[in-house]
């Protein structure tokens, strides 16, 4: 090893030699004749003594701040903040989800109809991934709103991923609520109830409301909800502003999973955004049993508010 006058020197070069003349750690190293680690240990002393101070001159982008608030202040595992466009929230939200099956693998996943939930479908169009274990994409509720549905996109996302489809080709309210006892339609709730993951939109209740819009509820039953304290809805499911579900005269004619099943589901990502969405989204936030989020900027930053 060379000699040196003092500890602070050697910590000077080795930070100089680093930073300013960019040499490797294995280079420093062989260069003084010591280890790699001891030049690994020299590094953070010279940091920690001030001999070297980083600067970083341009600030953190806002959504990144704002999703590490959201992930630290709600506990969740996935936040995700897209810019002020629904098309965006889309691609963000694709994204999001290919990137969970490519690296989570899991073997269930499941999906709820919305009209944010189906921004999605253009880029799943575009998407093609094979993947390389068993996987299933579930309806966690019935399917068809009239004759059809522009927002159910699972049968979608399973062409994207090469998974198995397995549909709920049902209304998602019917009249008669004893055909959720029929075997085929027992069977797909019971395995909806188990998934892996799930990606659903979020309900509020008021004239901009989903279910009012598809004609599915009617405005005195809207009403009617909303002297039981509802404040929002996920997957035809009634909710206070604790986030604490609500019994409502629906419910026997729901064909969904239910309460139990949601706050099992291991990771529970909402999609959901606007002015009209941040009442059901606290509420939902309170309750603890979201585990993920997509929405815009302005959004969360009336969440965090």
């Amino acid at each position: 090893m060379l000699g040196f006058q003092n500890y602070e020197d050697l910590l000077t070069i080795v930070a100089w030699m680093y930073y300013m003349d960019e040499y490797t750690q294995q280079e420093i190293a062989e260069e003084l004749g010591i280890t790699r680690t001891k030049v690994s240990r020299l590094l953070s002393a010279a940091k920690e003594r001030g001999i070297v101070q980083i600067r970083i001159a341009q600030s953190l982008p806002e959504y990144y701040v704002v999703e590490k608030e959201l992930k630290r202040r709600f506990k969740l595992k996935i936040a995700v903040v897209a810019p002020e466009d629904r098309d965006l929230l889309g691609l963000f939200g694709a994204e999001s989800l290919l990137r969970f099956i490519s690296e989570h693998k899991p073997s269930k996943v499941g999906l709820g109809w919305s009209t944010t939930v189906s921004s999605m479908a253009p880029y799943l169009n575009k998407k093609s991934m094979q993947v390389s274990h068993k996987c299933c994409v579930y309806d966690l509720t019935g399917s068809f709103v009239g004759q059809r549905n522009p927002y159910s996109i699972s049968w979608m996302l399973a062409e994207a991923v090469c998974a198995q489809y397995v549909p709920l080709a049902v209304p998602v309210l019917v009249e008669n609520p004893s055909i959720k006892q029929e075997p085929s339609i027992k069977k797909a709730l019971k395995e909806a109830s188990e998934v892996d993951i799930a990606f659903v939109g979020m309900g509020c209740m008021g004239q901009e409301s989903t279910l009012l819009k598809t004609k599915l509820v009617s405005e005195e039953m809207l009403r009617e909800l909303e002297k039981q304290n509802c404040v929002g809805e996920v997957l035809m499911r009634f909710f206070d502003e604790q986030g604490r579900p609500v019994q409502t005269p629906l419910d026997d004619r729901i064909v969904s999973i239910d309460w139990n099943a949601i706050q099992r589901i291991p990771i529970f990502v909402v999609m959901a955004a606007g002015r009209e969405k941040v009442l059901p989204l606290k509420a939902a936030l309170k309750g603890g049993w979201v585990s993920g989020l997509i929405t815009s900027l302005s959004t969360a930053k009336s969440l965090l508010d």
